[in-house]
Order: structure tokens, then C-alpha cells, then sequence
């Protein structure tokens, strides 16, 4: 009997197992390294971006501009509402505290109150104010010392002093040497809110609100008995000798980290 010949005819472009073998062999270490390869581009488009950057150099200066909501006292003494601008200077330690000296002018009007006058018609014009007020700040990031999402919040509290460089009016020289207000010199008090916005490495924006109190000081001839009205809702009834006053604030900086 004829033994019975076997045929394997390889496929094409593979050439004989011995060489599809070769060929396998050659190509398997090419193979995991692209599998490698894809793995981790496929695992780095995976990972999700965090959204703290950290806060680079630890000195700033800025300038800045606002608004000051300012009540003027029970006697219409007080300098009034008006826009205000200036400069800061800050400096980070290592953690998410902060030192802040800010200078600022806020330049606005008060009225010349002659209390021998009836309620309602004392005022009888305007002095020109030229408030400069300093003051220092201790600021607390809530971020420490990195941003969320370009962000920094942080709360401050701080103290300084405001002076009026104005002259007062030549409406003053009718009213009674003691019947004269002058603003002078106050202690300051201030505490608010705020927020830092990364722009770039160097370039930030810094915008906050704050309350700023002070004292008013009462002119001795406004405690006059003599001209003690008889109206009890009269606030010169039973004048203070001075009185605490709070103002609102908001301001907005450009600021250069360095």
C-alpha cells in the first residue's frame, strides 16, 4: 500500500512554520513594549489635574482703588463717603499667614455743624477731607500657600491710624472756637474678607471688603448746658464725649509677586 503523503501548504506571506515561528518570536518583545507604551499614555490621560497650585515668591506689591461707605456720627461730625486709592505691601511666611501695610487716601467732604443752630439746619456747608490712614494687617489663607481653581481666600484683622490733612473751611471762623470739630488724628480698627486670583506666576488680583472703625471726638461747646435743647431725640441732649463709628470697604488690587 501506497503510504499516504501529507501536504500543508503554508499561508500566504507567512512562508514555513520554522520561519512563522522566527518571526514570532522577533516580534514579541516589540509588541509588549507598544502594549507598555500605550498602557501608560492610556493610565497619564486618566489622571485627573488638581486644581492647588502653590503660590510662588513670598513678596508682593500692589496698588489698588475702592469705595468707603462712611457714616458720618450721630452729629453729622464724620467725613463722608468717597472712592479711595493707594498701595500694599505683603509678606508670607512659610505657612498660610501673612503680613499686609497698606497706605491709603480717601479724599471727600464732612459739614461744618454749628450746634447753636436748630435740628435739621445746622449744617452750614462743607470742609474739604484729605484722609490718609495706615494700617497693619495679620491675613490667614484658607489655601495656605497655594491656590483652588487660581483662588486664595483669606480672612484679616489689623490696626492703624487715620489723619485728616485737610484745613477746614473758612466757614469755621463763625463758629465758636469750641464749637469747632476736627478730625485729627484716630486709632483705627479693621477686619474682613478677602481673596487673592493667580493670574500667572508673578500676576495676581486681590480684591476684599472690609470694616474699619474709629473715633469721633465731640467738640466741648456741642455739651453746652446752656443750649441744652429740651428734645430728647435732640442728639445734642446728652451728647458723648466721643463716639465709635464703622465704615464699610471694598477694594480691588493688581499685585506683582516677587
Amino acid at each position: 500500500m501506497t503510504p499516504t503523503r501529507s501536504w500543508i501548504v503554508p499561508a500566504a506571506g507567512f512562508g514555513t512554520p520554522g520561519r512563522v515561528h522566527a518571526r514570532l518570536r522577533r516580534g514579541l518583545p516589540v509588541f509588549f513594549v507598544a502594549l507598555l507604551a500605550s498602557g501608560g499614555e492610556f493610565a497619564a490621560a486618566q489622571r485627573i489635574p488638581s486644581p492647588y497650585r502653590p503660590i510662588e515668591h513670598r513678596q508682593t506689591g500692589s496698588i489698588f482703588g475702592g469705595y468707603m461707605s462712611l457714616p458720618t456720627g450721630s452729629l453729622d461730625l464724620g467725613p463722608k463717603s468717597g472712592t479711595l486709592v493707594g498701595g500694599r505691601y505683603a509678606i508670607e511666611t512659610g505657612g498660610p499667614v501673612f503680613f499686609e501695610g497698606l497706605l491709603s487716601y480717601l479724599p471727600t467732604r464732612r459739614d461744618v455743624v454749628d450746634p447753636r443752630r436748630q435740628l435739621g439746619d445746622r449744617s452750614i456747608g462743607e470742609a474739604d477731607v484729605h484722609l490718609l490712614m495706615l494700617d497693619a494687617r495679620l491675613s490667614f489663607s484658607l489655601t495656605g500657600r497655594k491656590t483652588w481653581n487660581r483662588m486664595a481666600p483669606y480672612l484679616f484683622a489689623g490696626a492703624g491710624v487715620a489723619y485728616d490733612a485737610g484745613r477746614g473751611n473758612d466757614l469755621e471762623d463763625i463758629l465758636l472756637p469750641e464749637d469747632v470739630f476736627r478730625f485729627g488724628t484716630a486709632f483705627t480698627a479693621n477686619a474682613g474678607t478677602g481673596a487673592r486670583f493667580l493670574l500667572g506666576e508673578k500676576l495676581m488680583v486681590v480684591t476684599d471688603a472690609s470694616l474699619k472703625l474709629w473715633q469721633l471726638g465731640t467738640p466741648t461747646g456741642f455739651d453746652d448746658p446752656a443750649r441744652r435743647p429740651e428734645d430728647e431725640m435732640d442728639p445734642l441732649h446728652a451728647p458723648e464725649e466721643s463716639e465709635w463709628v464703622g465704615g464699610y470697604g471694598v477694594t480691588l488690587s493688581l499685585a506683582w509677586r516677587f
